[in-house]
């Protein structure tokens, strides 16, 4: 067999071509196995990374849970250390209270062992004294008995006798009250009437008719507009006004005179009467003001305070009339202030305006620290501003002539008849007012 070159060409191009196809085809295989044995690797690595990952995180939660653990366990013994703490600590209290109450039992049993020694001290001394009383007479060991309870517990029979006393004090004061209560509505009403009520006197029945009105028209209207209670009944020729009001009563007791004087009555007339009283009452005051003035010989004063002395006639205390006790007051303070060589205008002007708190106090307030702050507010000196405030001891007295007028206003109010007081009220009274006196140099 004859090969031809032409054939050997081909043949020899036909295995380079075959090799050459053999390796790329070896190479895709290759190539091929190598990315599969890649993406295994690469699968590998991301199985391998997830499971360390996935320990990673069961590591961080072990570790969380182990020291959360070992918080819980440290905060318990932390507890348990304090509650030991607290226990230790009460019986350490307990120890210390055992320790005080043995000391104060020592202390007691002391005392126990001293007070045993005294008592048998005083029963040998007892005994000494019934051996003595053994050869007294019944009548002498009584009195030797009485002197020697009289030694020992005189301050304990002192004590008793007082509290008896009080107790028989408080008894009759309860006994006091009780027949004051059962006596007072026997003799309220002429009490209350006195300072009540006003009479007016009528020229004749025919007055007390035109009075009335018709349907009491008349009357109504005269009730209204003075804000006082008439009171018509039988007596013959008699009408009383009736009202707590002195001021008001006093008004409508002038309207009403001149009324029955005029002899028109009617409301218009009513109406007009009344007005011109109570113009002219301002007038009243000031004229009765001036008048305590006049009488006591003292220089005018304000306008304001002029009319204020004159209130006091509208004013009663206890049953006596504001006006009078005031001069009464004063006089009596002028003679005491001139025996005793002391400025007699002043105390006369002191006494004149200590109770000018009566006139402007409502509410509970102290009659005294009003007239006080009038006076003050009026500018009067300091010995007239401190009489009106401290003629009851509200607050201390800073000169003679306060402690003369506060005892000439004592002397004034305990005149027997000038109070609704008994004469034994007046007696105490008066004792108080010579120590009062007394006590003054």
């Amino acid at each position: 067999m004859t090969f031809t070159p032409l054939a050997l060409i081909a043949s020899a191009g036909a295995l380079v071509l075959g090799g050459i196809m053999g390796y790329f085809l070896y190479s895709l295989i290759w190539k091929r196995k190598h990315n599969e044995l890649q993406s295994k690797l690469d699968k590998a690595d991301n199985t391998a990374a997830d499971i360390i990952r996935r320990a990673e995180d069961r590591y961080r939660k072990a570790e969380n849970i182990s020291k959360e653990l070992i918080e819980n366990a440290q905060r318990e013994f932390d507890k348990r250390m304090q509650k030991a703490d607290q226990i230790e600590e009460r019986l350490h209290q307990k120890e210390e209270k055992m320790e005080q109450k043995m000391e104060t039992l020592e202390t007691e049993k002391q005392r126990f062992i001293q007070k045993q020694q005294e008592l048998e001290v005083q029963i040998s001394q007892e005994k000494e004294v019934l051996s003595q009383i053994a050869r007294l007479t019944p009548d002498e060991a009584k009195d030797k008995l009485f002197e020697r309870i009289e030694q020992q517990y005189s301050n304990d029979i002192s004590a008793y006798i007082e509290k008896f006393k009080a107790l028989k004090q408080d008894e009759a004061d309860k006994e006091a009250v009780h027949i004051l209560t059962k006596v007072l509505p026997r003799v309220a009403v002429s009490a209350v009437s006195e300072f009540t009520v006003s009479l007016v006197e009528l020229p004749s029945e025919d007055t007390k008719g035109k009075l009335i009105g018709r349907e009491g028209r008349n009357v109504s209207y005269f009730e209204k507009i003075t804000g006082v209670e008439v009171i018509i009944d039988d007596t013959p020729l008699i009408v009383r006004l009736s009202s707590y009001d002195n001021e008001k009563r006093f008004l409508a007791t002038e309207t009403l005179k001149r009324l029955v004087k005029d002899g028109r009555i009617n409301p218009v007339y009513i109406e007009k009467i009344y007005n011109e009283v109570l113009g002219s009452f301002d007038l009243l005051l000031t004229e009765k003001g001036k008048e305590a003035l006049v009488m006591l010989n003292i220089p005018m004063m304000k306008p304001e305070i002029v009319k204020m002395i004159g209130q006091f006639r509208f004013r009663y205390s206890y049953g006596q009339n504001l006006w009078i006790h005031s001069i009464e007051v004063a006089k009596i303070a002028e003679g005491i202030a001139l025996e005793m060589g002391l400025d007699a205008m002043a105390a006369k002007k002191a006494a004149l305006l200590h109770d000018i708190g009566k006139i402007a106090t409502m509410n509970g307030q102290s009659h005294t620290q009003v007239g006080a702050d009038i006076l003050r507010k009026h500018g009067f000196d300091e010995v007239t501003v401190n009489t009106a405030e401290a003629h009851h001891f509200d607050v201390p007295l800073t000169s003679a002539i306060g402690w003369v007028v506060t005892a000439s206003d004592a002397i004034s109010a305990g005149r027997p008849g000038a109070r609704f007081n008994a004469k034994e009220v007046f007696v105490e009274k008066m004792s108080e007012l010579e120590k009062l006196i007394s006590s003054v140099e």
